[in-house]
């Protein structure tokens, strides 16, 4: 969760947020940690962007609000899981509201938790109901007395470690690796290459990461658009959009559209325009 600063009120000042690399002995798990802190008089409205990741979310201080798919909105308990995310989710920060969040990478939940969210109306679980013990609870409350944001990463580390299991199979492993050269493989060209069926591929696919290639390839090019967008956005330079159905893999501009519509509920020029309210994560 990375989101830029909010602009459209007073607040900005009083708005904190910081984005936090992760130990090198824990890239395997967490893409980054994110934090974010309102302490402005007003709440603060974000929109957090598909980024099939799973995150773990701890509610520091006063209420956050969260919906999604047109859902009605509602309180953030201490601890929840939010994932794989495929659809926008609204959320929004009070005044003296405060969160920190833990990325997870590819499997990594499988990891952690020993299973996966297979779809999006399954994305909302209180950690603890995982584990069936209050482990969760426990470190909330020592996360709540850490008195620097530095302490509160580590302690979240710390607690981490007892969790993280080895891959149980060769295919997590391929699966894992998939986009080491930064392109997603098929899993009809994943299967060739390990002697494993297609079949099984995409069956593993659902088991360790809670979505399909088909899903997966189709985020992929609308990450990329979202990508090319911004790049471009940022330069002042005008929109070229043949160029970006092109450099992105869609057959024309309408399938560009859909694919915006379909996860974000909205249109590209109309994502130009809110850029500086969404958050974006990455796998």
């Amino acid at each position: 969760m990375t989101p830029n600063e909010e602009p459209s009120a007073n607040n900005t000042a009083f708005y904190e947020t910081q984005s936090i690399a992760v130990p090198e002995a824990f890239e395997a798990f967490f893409t980054h940690f994110y934090y974010a802190a309102n302490h402005s008089p007003y709440p603060v409205h974000k929109k957090l962007i598909p980024s099939f990741q799973t995150i773990l979310v701890f509610n520091l201080g006063s209420k956050i609000s969260i919906s999604f798919d047109q859902t009605p909105s509602f309180d953030a308990p201490n601890s929840l899981i939010l994932g794989p995310i495929k659809k926008t989710i609204d959320y929004s920060l009070s005044p003296g509201a405060e969160m920190l969040v833990a990325n997870f990478k590819w499997d990594a939940f499988y990891r952690f938790f020993g299973q996966s969210l297979k779809s999006f109306n399954e994305f909302i679980l209180q950690p603890d109901d995982l584990v069936k013990e209050q482990c969760f609870a426990n470190v909330w409350v020592r996360l709540k007395e850490a008195p620097s944001l530095t302490e509160k990463v580590t302690l979240l580390l710390d607690f981490s470690l007892p969790y993280l299991r080895e891959r149980e199979s060769n295919v997590a492993q391929i699966l894992a690796q998939n986009d080491a050269n930064g392109t997603i493989k098929t899993v009809k060209k994943i299967a060739a290459e390990s002697g494993y069926s297609a079949r099984n591929i995409q069956l593993n696919y659902q088991k360790y990461l809670g979505f399909s290639d088909k899903e997966l390839n189709r985020y992929q090019r609308f990450k990329k658009a979202i990508e090319f967008l911004s790049n471009t956005h940022s330069t002042s330079h005008p929109i070229d959009w043949l160029e970006i159905v092109t450099q992105c893999g869609y057959y024309d501009q309408s399938q560009l559209i859909h694919d915006f519509n379909h996860f974000i509920k909205m249109s590209p020029t109309h994502y130009l325009k809110l850029q500086e309210d969404l958050c974006m994560t990455a796998l």
